[in-house]
């Protein structure tokens, strides 16, 4: 696929990562203990402490998002992450000292903890310089006009992997639209590549519909640069698909999908999604019975709320959740949630944040009639509706709707038509992508939504 280098400041991060949390075990066990960690414990049971160790903080960094090259390391929302990632892997590490006495000692993790924090921090404020000095930056050319091209320029020339050497064909009279490198129209493709040695055009434009364009750009291919449309680029750079530029040729053509025929993928995911399940509903069984009497006692009204809801194929099922709104509040016509919804309870209010509102649908999960990933299910209603207003919705009604997703981990409540639209670009490409690594990617990241409150529902 085009642009592979996109995943090498995600690898280069990683690998920091690796070597840090090795040395500050180590220092740690120096500091506290006078001997290295293998020294310490012995080959085996000190090999065994640094490799746990390594799956439990670089699992916290996944999840708390730390190899999101996109991130702003500077902002107060990352280094509220890496607080969220500190108690998350303490509290991990409190059971598995627990079962492991003998591993580590609470002074040499306290001592670890904070090094490591400490180091990743620091290690992603010089990582953008450290990343221009070991790694060849990508020069992209941007083939097109308008807000496409902008819009691509505006998310490129913040990644320190890039450098966008111009748009060729750009109108704007704006002086400050691009850097000092800016491609002037009047120079041809094939010499913008030669004298900018170019790596990956991106075009926003149609290049069918202009032969000579498109005879270059094939010449272009043909001598190893990468040639993105907008789809494929936003859908690797951005985890999402731009759906207005998705045409049914598209579908035909796109890899993917492959996962809809398959009765083994369909099946092993069925037995993972019962699987798990069953085993959230036996450990929080104590909780439902606390929240079902929080809810009894914060308002009138049935414990569970029950609704009709459309799934794979168009089959129509019903929901089953806590409640969290007054009794009787969507009777009649469908409304959409607000951020601050009035016929939210108190205690539902916590319920949505947390997301324990969701537990009762493992129900459904286990009549088969949801998966723990999917799409959102909606209204009989809303559905009928959507479908007028949206290119492609259906097609989310190709698989089993899900307590949660890639769009819900990564985009907020559906409060308009047009957070409507913007999620289904995350359902169509969970749908092309759909995979058990996908699915894990996506748990994962739900527990950090989970933790830190952020996310869609």
């Amino acid at each position: 696929m085009p642009i592979k280098r996109i995943s090498s400041g995600k690898l280069l991060l990683f690998l920091g990562d690796i070597l840090i949390i090795i040395l500050s075990i180590n220092l740690a066990f120096i500091i506290r203990l006078k001997e290295p960690t293998i020294n310490y414990l012995g080959l085996n049971n000190g090999l065994f402490t640094i490799i746990l160790m390594l799956a439990i903080f670089l699992t916290s960094f996944y999840i708390f998002d730390f190899y999101n090259t996109r991130e702003k390391f500077r902002s107060i929302r990352f280094l509220a992450n890496v607080g969220g990632s500190a108690i998350f892997v303490s509290l991990i590490s409190i059971g598995l000292f627990y079962v492991f006495p003998y591993m580590i000692g609470r002074g040499v993790f306290l001592i670890s903890l904070i090094l490591i924090e400490i180091l990743i921090v620091t290690w992603r404020l010089l990582y953008p310089s450290f990343f221009r000095l070991t790694l060849p930056i990508r020069k992209v050319l941007i083939v097109g006009k308008g807000k496409p091209a902008e819009a691509i320029y505006s998310l490129l020339k913040k990644n320190p992997e890039y450098k966008v050497i111009g748009i060729m064909g750009d109108t704007s009279k704006k002086k400050d639209a691009l850097e000092k490198e800016t491609i002037v129209r009047a120079l041809s493709l094939e010499k913008i590549v030669n004298d900018y040695d170019v790596d990956d055009i991106i075009v926003t434009t149609e290049p069918l519909r202009n032969k000579q364009l498109n005879k270059a750009l094939i010449n272009c291919k043909m001598r190893g640069i990468n040639i993105w449309d907008v789809p494929t680029f936003y859908e690797h750079f951005i985890d999402k698909l731009p759906v207005q530029y998705i045409k049914d040729r598209w579908f035909l053509y796109a890899a993917g999908f492959e996962k809809l025929g398959s009765n083994i993928y369909r099946r092993l995911k069925q037995a993972i999604d019962l699987v798990i399940s069953s085993i959230i509903l036996i450990i929080t069984f104590p909780l439902g019975v606390i929240i079902a009497l929080a809810i009894k006692l914060n308002s009138r009204g049935p414990i569970f709320f029950i609704q009709e809801r459309v799934g794979k194929n168009q089959k129509q099922f019903n929901l089953f959740k806590f409640r969290t709104m007054v009794s009787d509040a969507e009777k009649g016509e469908p409304m959409w949630a607000e951020e601050n919804d009035p016929r939210v309870t108190s205690i539902g209010k916590i319920l949505r944040k947390t997301r324990f509102d969701e537990l009762p649908q493992l129900i459904n999960v286990l009549k088969g009639e949801m998966s723990i990933i999917g799409p959102r299910p909606e209204r009989p209603e809303i559905v009928r509706d959507l479908k007028t207003l949206i290119r492609d919705y259906e097609k989310r009604l190709l698989i089993k709707p899900g307590i949660t997703g890639l769009a819900q981990v990564w985009h907020k409540y559906d409060e308009t038509i047009q957070d409507v639209k913007k999620k289904i670009k995350y359902d169509l490409l969970y749908i092309r992508k759909m995979c058990l690594w996908v699915d894990l990617r996506i748990l994962l990241r739900t527990v950090f939504v989970v933790l830190v409150g952020r996310g869609a529902r």
